[in-house]
Formats: structure tokens, sequence, C-alpha cells
């Protein structure tokens, strides 16, 4: 790959992290996926939309590390929390970087966003946070728009409800075993 089209991919990393860290939470997890992403837009070749595309492959892989996450979750123990980014002494962000971290979302609303399905996060995280269309979300996820829309409205809707996604029985909580359920 030659300078130039290395400092094309510069130019999205800190937007594919902001992306990949509001969808998984763990900033450890959201590096991952942009490093797997280089290693896809290296081997691409005729890319004609370089963000809509990285947008996908990144979406991509978040659903999929969220789909194998679960499996992890349930054997958890405690809360699922988003890890925080470091942005103390040394963790100085560069200016765009720090424009894009106060965007980033709420830990509150990451919270929320437990609640909702892989692909339900990535729809809700996508319109919500940057503002993408319905066509270029489905775009994103391959799927139609309608499906889009509609799993942009039930994300919207279980987002604001207070129940939720998992719980766990009394003795579950009190021995660290949880078997979640839907």
């Amino acid at each position: 790959m030659d300078p130039q089209e290395l400092a094309q991919f510069e130019t999205y990393r800190a937007r594919m992290f902001g992306l990949a860290y509001r969808m998984l939470g763990e900033a450890s997890e959201a590096e991952d996926v942009v490093q797997d992403a280089y290693l896809r837009w290296r081997e691409g070749r005729d890319i004609a939309t370089p963000a809509a595309w990285l947008t996908t492959v990144v979406t991509n892989l978040c659903l999929t590390r969220l789909s194998s996450a679960r499996a992890r979750r349930e054997r958890y123990v405690g809360p699922w929390l988003p890890e925080p980014v470091l942005t103390g002494p040394g963790h100085e962000l560069a200016p765009e970087e720090a424009a894009e971290q106060r965007d980033s979302l709420s830990l509150g609303l990451l919270v929320l966003l437990e609640r909702l399905t892989p692909p339900e996060r990535a729809a809700f995280v996508l319109r919500s946070a940057f503002d993408y269309s319905h066509r270029e979300i489905a775009e994103a996820l391959g799927i139609d728009e309608a499906n889009a829309r509609q799993l942009y409205s039930r994300a919207r809707a279980r987002v604001g409800d207070r129940r939720r996604r998992f719980t766990a029985s009394a003795e579950q909580r009190g021995t660290g075993i949880a078997s979640w359920t839907t």
C-alpha cells in the first residue's frame, strides 16, 4: 500500500474508532476492529466511496463481535458497562479526536444500548450518532430500507423502555452465575 492510501485511511480512523467504540463499548475491542478494517482496506481494490465502505466493514465487524460477545457476557459476573477511553496526561487527543470524543455518547446511553440487539444497536448508533439515512444504514447492514427503518424504530422504543433486556433469578444473582434470557 502506498503512503497516499495509508494517509487516506488515517483520515477515517477517528470516525471508525468512534463508531466501533459506540457499538462495542470497549476501547480495546474498538481498536481491534479498526485494525481489522485496515487489513481489509489494504486488500481492497477499487473502493469507490471509502467512507461508506469503511462504515460497512466496521459495522459488520462490530456485529460479529457483539454476537460472539453475547456468549462471553453470559459467563461475566457483574454489570456490563463500557470501558472508559483514557484521556488524562499522556493520553492527549489530537484536535479531531478531541472533537470526536466530545461528541461521544454518554455512559448512560451506552448502558441503555445494552438493551438492544446487535443489529438494533448498529441502526441506532448509525442514525442517532452519525446521522446516516435509513438507505445508508440498509446498505451498511445489507438489508432493505424498510427493515432498517424498523430496526431503528424498535431500537428507539427499547432505549425508552424501562424494562431490562436481561434478568437473572435471585439464585443466579447470589451465586454470580448468570444464564441470561431475553
